[in-house]
């Protein structure tokens, strides 16, 4: 059964764009950021902003100096969390071992 996408006023669609502008407008920003040094990436795993948390772990780890596909892989196989992850969606023990592969401490 096909379900039709909900009505929505002009007020609700504007409402939307403008959340989904400042999502993008922050992630672009930590990426900036976390290239430049200004964050760490412990920081940014440990407590992410409201924008962030629905951002994947491997889009914040490709955005790091130094950091391409081929490491993003080992680190992933090495602490044993999936791709798919996002910030929040991390759970305390992945959260741990993630930082321990990633040997960054708390500043």
């Amino acid at each position: 059964m096909l379900r039709r996408v909900p009505e929505r006023t002009s007020e609700e669609r504007l409402s939307a764009l403008e959340k989904a502008n400042r999502v993008r407008f922050a992630r672009a920003a930590a990426k900036r950021d976390l290239k430049e040094g200004r964050i760490s990436i412990y920081d940014l795993l440990m407590d992410p902003p409201p924008e962030l948390r629905g951002a994947k772990v491997e889009e914040m780890l490709l955005a790091m100096r130094g950091v391409g596909k081929v490491k993003v892989n080992r680190i992933f196989r090495e602490s044993g969390i999936s791709r798919s992850k996002t910030l929040v969606g991390l759970t305390y023990g992945q959260r741990d071992r993630l930082i321990k592969v990633l040997g960054c401490a708390e500043d």
